[in-house]
């Protein structure tokens, strides 16, 4: 969901800066249903990349049609889903290739980044490992009551 909610301010800023405003201020925009509806996408994606490449071994040239179209069907769902209680917070309206002011096809080659991005992010994410620096001893023999004084001390794990 951060991940999503970041990259729709990022992109909203530079989509501004780039073909709008030329503002320097490279001011973004959200709103907090965002955070949910990237969050839920995300996770249907990563499976879904988990699924096609891991197990199947699709290459991305395949996955990232099916990536879009996902993304595509999903914002319009969730978006004609809040209009009906009047809280969409994007209307497309004004772009020329929209379809009922939910997705617009000038959106595109965001939506192909991300999705190229997500693959990185979740291929990094699945790879990561937390490996230790040392290695615990079997806790029956890190830590040995004192039989004098009843307090614990540490076991001499090497004397025998």
């Amino acid at each position: 969901g951060i991940q999503g909610f970041c990259d729709e301010i990022l992109f909203t800023a530079a989509f501004d800066f780039i073909f709008a405003h030329k503002n320097w201020q490279l001011k973004g925009h959200s709103a907090v249903s965002s955070f949910f509806i990237y969050g839920i996408i995300c996770f249907l994606v990563e499976q879904l990349y988990i699924f096609l490449y891991y197990k199947h071994g699709i290459r991305w040239y395949i996955r990232m049609p099916l990536y879009i179209l996902i993304c595509y069907s999903w914002e319009f769902s969730t978006g004609l889903l809040l209009r009906q209680f009047d809280a969409c917070p994007w209307d497309y309206s004004h772009y020329r290739f929209n379809f009922m002011g939910l997705i617009t096809l000038e959106y595109l080659p965001g939506w192909l980044f991300l999705a190229w991005l997500q693959d990185v992010i979740a291929d990094f994410l699945l790879r990561l490992r937390i490996a230790p620096c040392f290695t615990f001893p079997p806790s029956d023999q890190f830590w040995k009551p004192n039989r004098q004084n009843g307090t614990a001390e540490q076991a001499k794990l090497h004397s025998q």
